[in-house]
């Protein structure tokens, strides 16, 4: 039968399961503000009883173990989400970034630039012989094409900063597993008795969210309690090794910049498959959207270079050109094809000519210049070729410097303009251009028409003293209106507004993904407060609860004294 002495047990018994919880729902509000803390609980179990011919004797609660209350679906849920988090939250605020650059619809646009560069082509056309008239479409040109350059310059900084952040990202990514794995060692030491280090498995979990915003990533969790991660299916963290990440330059990337960075395993020289997260977001942004928008913004400024530059190097200014004149374009050989020899146009079968004046404007000469377009020699015109037929004039000469740079020196007392250009050699070459370059960052005013507004081609005629004629400046500025971007199907205008929308569209849809990703990351971090959050209400009623439950033990315990103390004076 029971003893006084049993009851006593059953009461101490009692008071030590009451201290335990007591202490558990003390710890709990204790680190109620503490990120990542799951809630605990003494998990209860009734000691062995002792077995009596008429049944089981109970002997009082026991505490089984102190179980973390987390949901490891939940975790799982959030952490495949809130890569997409980092993703989308790295996308917005370089769209922001994208779009202070272009500062559309501004006066300092450049949809506003190029309105008043072609409003001053078409003030030119209209006063071909007024001097300030032509300064000031000089003035506009050299404006258009600073404009260009500007843009060009913050996009590809912004590119850079991605860059840069790559190395950042991936810096943190090494500092995190490194945490992890260590995390996994001391979780693994301290759980050898058997039971769960909690606080550490919280803090262990927070480092995984973190990462898991970074870099998307998988976690399984071994036997002994310690985790492995996956990044692309590879193995990132494994108990408590973990691999290095390194950032590799890869010129093959870009051409054009051959300082972009991957990313790579350390320990293999591996690409690292990386599908979502912060990194994933700064390399889609540095890859794919602003590569497409410097793509777009050079493909202006050349449509702009090889279209002006077509009219403007086989017209005439009110004067023609008595300095000797340099080709923009360099040529990587005298004896490679023009098509063959790295300019930045295409040339086409053709000729141009080249029309020498004396010192009272009368022709002196014109040299026809046969151009074929191959790209194969001898069939294909070359540099030299070119060099030949114009050196050939009786009053002008022409040489290649060995940096390819082609130069036109006239005779004194006799000047020299182009005509007829079939070919567009002159616009390969950058030969009497209104600008200079091939693309966003390269484009520029000429600098031979600085301090020279007498040289802008206005004229077609080759007379030299019919300065009214303005067939060449109507055709720049009816440039305005012409189709000549994506397969001649839109203006220039139209091409940049096109571009500026799409950016608009793709920030629009990015901010709409960005408030999906945020519910559904909120939703499922909600649902990971509600099961392991501490809510101090709930705890504050477990502390009264645990009080009474020890009083009534301790109440045990004075009445099974009592008891004794009676029974021990009866014997007495």
């Amino acid at each position: 039968m029971g003893t006084l002495f049993s009851a006593l047990d059953i009461g101490q018994a009692g008071l030590l399961v009451s201290q335990v919880q007591l202490d558990v729902t003390g710890h709990n509000i204790a680190n109620v503000n503490k990120t990542g803390y799951s809630r605990q609980r003494a998990e209860l179990t009734t000691r062995l009883p002792n077995f009596k011919p008429y049944g089981a004797l109970g002997r009082g609660p026991a505490i089984r173990d102190i179980q973390r209350l987390r949901d490891s679906f939940l975790d799982t849920m959030y952490r495949s989400e809130v890569g997409g988090l980092g993703r989308t939250e790295v996308a917005a605020q370089y769209y922001t970034r994208i779009e202070d650059v272009f500062q559309e619809p501004t006066d300092q646009g450049f949809s506003n630039r190029l309105d008043n560069f072609f409003d001053a082509l078409n003030d030119f056309s209209n006063n071909v012989e007024d001097l300030s008239v032509r300064t000031a479409t000089l003035a506009e040109t050299d404006a258009l094409a600073t404009a260009l350059n500007d843009i060009w310059d913050r996009l590809n900084t912004l590119r850079s900063n991605a860059n840069e952040e790559v190395r950042s990202e991936v810096a943190e990514i090494n500092s995190l597993t490194e945490r992890i794995a260590s995390m996994n060692q001391v979780i693994r030491e301290a759980e050898m008795s058997g039971q769960a280090a909690n606080d550490l498995r919280d803090d262990r979990d927070v480092l995984i969210d973190e990462l898991s915003k970074l870099v998307k990533v998988t976690s399984r969790e071994r036997s002994d309690g310690q985790v492995d991660v996956l990044v692309g299916g590879a193995e990132l963290v494994f108990g408590s090794e973990r691999r290095e990440l390194k950032v590799s330059v890869n010129s093959a990337l870009d051409p054009g910049r051959p300082d972009l960075l991957e990313v790579r395993f350390v320990d293999n020289d591996q690409p690292v498959l990386i599908t979502d997260g912060e990194l994933y977001g700064v390399l889609q942004i540095r890859d794919v959207e602003l590569k497409n928008l410097i793509g777009r913004l050079d493909t202006v400024a050349s449509t702009l270079i090889q279209n002006i530059n077509r009219i403007h190097s086989q017209g005439n200014g009110l004067e023609a050109i008595n300095v000797p004149l340099q080709s923009t374009n360099a040529i990587i050989s005298p004896f490679a094809p023009l098509n063959a020899a790295n300019l930045p146009f295409t040339v086409q079968t053709g000729s141009f000519q080249v029309v020498v004046y004396d010192s009272t404007g009368a022709i002196a000469e014109t040299i026809t210049v046969p151009v074929d377009g191959s790209t194969t020699f001898p069939a294909g015109t070359t540099g030299g070729d070119i060099e030949a037929a114009i050196d050939g004039a009786a009053h002008l000469s022409a040489l290649f410097d060995p940096s390819g740079i082609l130069t036109i020196t006239p005779e004194a007392g006799y000047s020299f303009s182009f005509a007829n250009d079939s070919s567009g050699a002159l616009t390969a070459l950058g030969l009497n251009g209104l600008f200079t370059g091939y693309n966003a960052r390269t484009i520029a005013l000429s600098s031979h028409l600085v301090g020279h507004p007498e040289w802008l081609s206005s004229a077609t005629s080759l007379d030299m003293l019919d300065t009214g004629d303005n067939s060449a400046a109507l055709q720049l500025a009816a440039l305005r209106t012409t189709n000549i971007l994506e397969g001649n199907t839109q203006t220039t205008q139209d091409y940049y507004e096109s571009t500026i929308v799409q950016v608009g569209i793709n920030a629009r849809t990015n901010t709409a993904n960005l408030d999906v990703q945020r519910a559904f990351v909120n939703d499922f971090s909600s649902r990971r407060q509600e099961v392991s959050g501490v809510n101090l209400d709930e705890e504050v009623t477990s502390l009264l609860r645990f009080q009474r439950a020890f009083e009534a033990s301790a109440r045990i315990i004075t009445v099974a004294d009592r008891m004794m103390e009676t029974l021990l004076n009866v014997v007495g």
